[in-house]
């Protein structure tokens, strides 16, 4: 078809666009689907056999197509998919769709055509999608344009990330109103959320997400339309997935890397992942090269590239140690090397910026900016090590030399002294004095193998480190317990290839007090039971005062009762009116209320009973 020049330009100008959005994207791509992580996946796709259930069946069997990794032995999975029973329309829909991956053949049976065209009238969209292609599968007859109606109707009651996902792969299926549904595209990835700026995910997880990933780019082929997307929500739903590529669910994981094969392979958007070959790649005195991949999110090939590094920062100094490098080509067309034989990088963690430029310009690749962290290791070795025994008083005691990995004479300390060390970390490759994230002293008692570690620290300056041990004032944390210890020197970085356990010398402490009788492992065993003590109660009266105190608090209706009988009562003189049994019905219940309140009724109910004073109230 012969284009305008004016249609020429448009699309020149689109791709201009695209290709800067992908230029200035502010989320990068790191990783990405490896043969590693394929295995895993192949491997939770198989071990869901023998199927218990269909829709597991398909779930599994797409994972396995798509991997290119189907069972051999075809026919015993079609028998156990037609032995499987399949009454709902999501049933009967994986169960065909699973028997067109295993090249077999299924048909419906009266019961299934029932629960079908029942499905085809739900006001849920997930139904309406599984009856509709499963019908299709199966050749039975049914009417697109009443499921299109039906469709806008389960839209209207629910329009949630997942119901929008399973409306554009119906939609599709349908090719009717595409661009109708097309405009529902932009309107589902506003409910999305992100994560710092990296992640985005809808609130169903790994499943909404990768469903309304793969519905969107469906529809948008078919719509010929590109999805309403920034090249920065592109990456951030790549990012997002394969930050769950090791979920351990069979449908989730089928859904995911249905998603991801869908951003590796469309005509719109493809996000490009710069990584390392091989994570956790260090570059040291053995290996001075260090591997960059550039790819699809599913690892493969985007083509004819050139990588360069624009920049390579030092992360603890923020020092620049390359610009404008460019990586080698390996064997394999994806895989790139940085050589750091002539770049001067010393030990550390580093950050480089990397773009990548392809041969051929490709308006529909963003991301092709990204970085790489990685880190300089080096070897180290222990020098200037000053070992000695001196009075605690004294500032400098007289040392002694010591060269690793030798191991000293014996020393001797009481707790009148104090143990003294001094030692320099120094890097093997340069001999440059370092500083390292742990080190330790260790002392060891050589008859229990009790131990007790301090923390050597280093002085800014020099990067000198220095460990005394005032062994009276320390002789509660020994226990007491005098004999000959090992002492033992720790040092271990992330930075360091060989982490060092030197035993340095033999000490010999003695110790005034008794030792401990417990044992070295008495704080492994288990602890007395804590038995809770309860406040005891207090001292109540003898029972002869508590019974003297009620009998006078009973005297004084006893005695006007008394004194009524003495009176003589007129009760049959008491009016019969409504008010007067109000009254003494409302005297009454105020003296059982406040009876009750003070047994066991709170406030709140007090306020129910309290009702019936109104009407004494009222009367008075």
């Amino acid at each position: 078809m012969k284009v305008s020049g004016i249609h020429a330009f448009e699309w020149q100008r689109l791709a201009g666009l695209l290709m800067l959005c992908s230029l200035v994207s502010s989320a990068t791509v790191s990783t990405y689907l490896s043969a590693d992580d394929k295995s895993q996946l192949i491997t939770l796709f198989s071990s869901a056999a023998p199927y218990k259930d269909v829709i597991t069946a398909y779930w599994s069997l797409r994972g396995l197509a798509t991997l290119n990794s189907l069972p051999k032995d075809s026919s015993s999975v079609c028998q156990s998919l037609k032995s499987l029973p399949a009454e709902s329309a999501e049933a009967i829909f994986c169960a065909n769709e699973a028997a067109e991956l295993v090249n077999c053949k299924l048909t419906a049976t009266a019961v299934q055509t029932e629960a079908l065209n029942a499905a085809l009238t739900s006001k849920k969209v997930g139904s309406l999608y599984h009856a509709f292609l499963a019908m299709q599968r199966l050749k039975l007859k049914v009417d697109a344009t009443q499921v299109n109606a039906a469709l806008d109707e389960a839209l209207k009651a629910d329009d949630a990330p997942t119901s929008l996902g399973y409306s554009f792969l119906l939609a599709k299926a349908l090719n009717m109103d595409l661009d109708k549904r097309h405009s529902l595209i932009e309107d589902v990835y506003a409910q999305a959320d992100v994560v710092d700026g990296k992640y985005m995910q809808f609130e169903g997880g790994i499943y909404t997400t990768s469903l309304v990933v793969e519905g969107s780019y469906a529809l948008a082929a078919a719509a010929k339309k590109a999805p309403t997307l920034k090249p920065d929500q592109v990456m951030q739903l790549a990012n997002y997935l394969l930050s769950r590529r090791h979920v351990s669910k069979v449908r989730s994981a089928s859904q995911m890397l249905a998603a991801l094969t869908t951003l590796s392979s469309n005509k719109f958007f493809v996000p490009v992942a710069i990584s390392l070959d091989k994570p956790g790649s260090t570059v040291g005195a053995k290996n001075k090269k260090i591997a960059v991949r550039v790819g699809t999110v599913n690892g493969e090939s985007i083509g004819k590239v050139t990588l360069t590094a624009d920049s390579g920062r030092h992360v603890a100094d923020d020092a620049i140690v390359l610009s404008k490098e460019p990586l080698q080509v390996t064997s394999d067309p994806s895989v790139f090397e940085l050589d750091f034989t002539t770049i001067k990088a010393p030990f550390g963690f580093y950050e480089v910026q990397i773009t990548a430029t392809p041969a051929k310009p490709d308006a529909k690749l963003v991301g092709l900016k990204g970085s790489i962290k990685f880190k300089v290791v080096t070897e180290i070795t222990i020098d200037s090590v000053q070992l000695g025994v001196g009075e605690k008083d004294v500032i400098a005691p007289q040392t002694t030399k010591v060269v690793y990995p030798n191991k000293a004479k014996k020393l001797d300390a009481d707790v009148h002294q104090k143990l003294y060390m001094s030692f320099y970390i120094k890097s093997a490759a340069t001999s440059v004095a370092m500083k390292a994230h742990q080190v330790f002293v260790r002392m060891t008692h050589k008859v229990t193998g009790q131990e007790i570690a301090y923390v050597s620290t280093p002085d800014d300056g020099t990067k000198q480190y220095k460990f005394e041990l005032n062994v009276g004032a320390k002789e509660k944390e020994f226990g007491s317990l005098s004999g000959v210890y090992e002492m033992a020197l720790l040092v271990g970085d992330a930075i360091i290839q060989n982490p060092i356990e030197w035993t340095v010398a033999e000490v010999e402490l003695s110790f005034t007090g008794q030792p401990s009788e417990e044992s070295a492992d008495s704080q492994y065993k288990p602890k007395p039971t804590i038995e809770h003590m309860f406040r005891e109660p207090e001292k109540r009266p003898a029972a002869i005062v508590s019974n003297v105190f009620t009998i006078l608090c009973i005297a004084p209706f006893v005695i006007m009762l008394l004194m009524w009988l003495k009176l003589g009562i007129n009760v049959s003189n008491f009016p019969m009116s409504l008010s007067a049994l109000g009254f003494h019905i409302g005297l009454t219940g105020d003296m059982c209320s406040q009876l009750e309140y003070s047994l066991d009724v709170t406030c709140y109910t007090l306020v129910w009973i309290s009702k019936i004073v109104i009407v004494e109230i009222m009367r008075v």
